[in-house]
């Protein structure tokens, strides 16, 4: 693919254009509907207005727009106005594998080396993103403590530098790679994450992301595939994944979902059925439930979240939701507590807008709690709450129910696997905040629902809890061939 045409000239097609000089690829225009960005340059590309495509026909051409629904918008005006062929459009990702497949500098750099091979294949679990306090990177750690305590010597971590709280036992077991923070996909990073995976082969790599990691292992497999396997782990579930995956389905040899949710979706974008399969994350869960609830109408029942703290109305977790449900559960005269536990970039605007509506008695913020407290904390909670616009299978709701707390949440993806509406807890609409507050007005009413739905909670939990099991799971996938 010699030239291709970028419609879009934010962040995204920045970062694209600088892998696309890296890799010497050419871009004859680059197009913007902003007249103020008309003239201006990236990576001495000229922007130029969509008329420009006129005078360009019969080249291949992306859209960098992130937002998928002004993508679509784009990619109507160039099929109805500029008689772009759709089967020319090239999406954002699979570009760039595209463009690092075809690369000769990559070429070289994979096929000339010499292997070596090792006798006992090595597990490289990715986390690209570092090996800070999420759950993905907690279920990393997790899984790789236990195997390496049964004696699989050859697990490994592949993530990026930082400073990190990483037990004694996988010290010896990290490979760092100094990953570009600021540029995406970049070419020094690409190459240096195939310098490890070569030293490494043969090898089966646990992916958690569609990231530099899988792309430098598929780079890799394209020359040596009977000695990589790609195993896409998929923790989250959106129309932006999705996407994603659809553009990198080529790469994993096997997807593990944490949801049917998940899967179901996966299914709908053409993955072959024998490909995809599910997973549920383990957690630390006693067999037989040991706390108490609120039961004194007197007493303010207690609601708990614990989480990222992202942001407003286009962010994941919807901490705005959160604040309009505490506000509504005010003027309803629930006698009600909150705990919030967590951090992130709206807990400072949070914490002003409580203390500014008086609230600050009636909610509190914990920051991050350490893995060990999280236990603690949910068993004095009498209601999990969860107002995410979208999830993989959220971690924070299975914990909360293994340890007796009654879920009251949005119908996101992998709820349904967990939560039974009514019996062992409560799924409402995404957005519907005021019949959560309904939900909690009624466990406030009838207390004794509490211990009844809290301990289903559990029971349907407990069994799903199973690290030994989980471990099982994943010997069946490194046995398989």
């Amino acid at each position: 693919m010699n030239k291709i045409i970028l419609y879009g000239a934010g962040k995204r097609c920045k970062n694209l254009c600088k892998i696309l000089v890296s890799l010497k690829a050419k871009i004859p225009v680059i197009i913007d509907r902003n007249s103020d960005k008309w003239g201006k340059e990236i990576e001495g590309y000229k922007i130029e207005s969509p008329e420009k495509l006129r005078e360009l026909q019969g080249i291949n051409w992306c859209i960098t727009v992130a937002d998928i629904n002004e993508a679509q918008i784009v990619r109507k005006e160039m099929q109805n106005i500029y008689n772009y062929e759709p089967e020319k459009e090239v999406h954002y990702n699979k570009l760039i594998i595209e463009i690092y497949r075809e690369n000769l500098e990559i070429q070289q750099r994979i096929w000339k080396r010499n292997i070596t091979e090792s006798i006992k294949k090595n597990i490289i679990f990715a986390c690209g993103n570092g090996l800070g306090l999420g759950g993905v990177e907690s279920w990393v750690i997790d899984i790789c403590q236990i195997l390496v305590k049964n004696d699989k010597q050859n697990i490994y971590i592949l993530s990026r530098k930082g400073s990190h709280d990483i037990p004694d036992i996988l010290e010896r077991s990290i490979i760092y790679v100094d990953f570009d923070y600021k540029n995406k996909f970049s070419k020094r990073t690409i190459l240096d994450l195939i310098e490890v995976i070569l030293k490494k082969m043969p090898c089966k790599i646990i992916t958690t992301n569609t990231d530099e990691i899988m792309l430098a292992a598929y780079l890799v497999k394209h020359y040596y595939p009977e000695m990589i396997d790609i195993i896409a782990t998929i923790h989250n579930s959106n129309d932006v994944v999705y996407q994603n995956y659809m553009d990198f389905k080529e790469c994993p040899d096997m997807f593990i979902g944490v949801s049917q949710d998940i899967r179901v979706n996966m299914l709908k974008t053409g993955i072959a059925p024998e490909k995809i399969c599910t997973m549920c994350i383990p957690f630390p869960c006693e067999k037989q439930l040991v706390r108490t609830y609120t039961e004194d109408n007197l007493l303010p029942i207690c609601i708990g979240y614990a989480g990222r703290m992202d942001g407003w109305e286009h962010s994941q977790k919807r901490m705005d939701l959160i604040l309009k449900l505490i506000i509504l559960l005010e003027k309803k005269k629930i006698s009600f507590k909150v705990e919030l536990a967590g951090d992130g970039p709206a807990r400072e605007k949070m914490e002003q807008f409580i203390y500014s509506n008086n609230l600050n008695r009636k909610v509190k913020f914990l920051g991050r709690l350490k893995r060990i407290e999280i236990p603690a904390f949910w068993r004095r909670q009498d209601i999990c709450i969860n107002l995410a616009d979208y999830e993989g299978r959220s971690i924070s709701i299975t914990e909360a129910m293994g340890n007796g707390a009654v879920p009251i949440v949005t119908a996101t993806s992998g709820v349904n696997d967990d939560v039974i509406d009514g019996q062992n807890g409560f799924i409402v609409s995404l957005g519907d905040y005021c019949t959560m507050a309904e939900k909690i007005e009624y466990l406030s009413k009838h207390r004794e629902q509490l211990y009844v739905m809290g301990k289903q909670a559990h029971a349907s939990i407990y069994p799903k809890s199973s690290m030994e099991s989980h471990i099982n799971f994943w010997n069946k996938v490194f046995n398989n061939k």
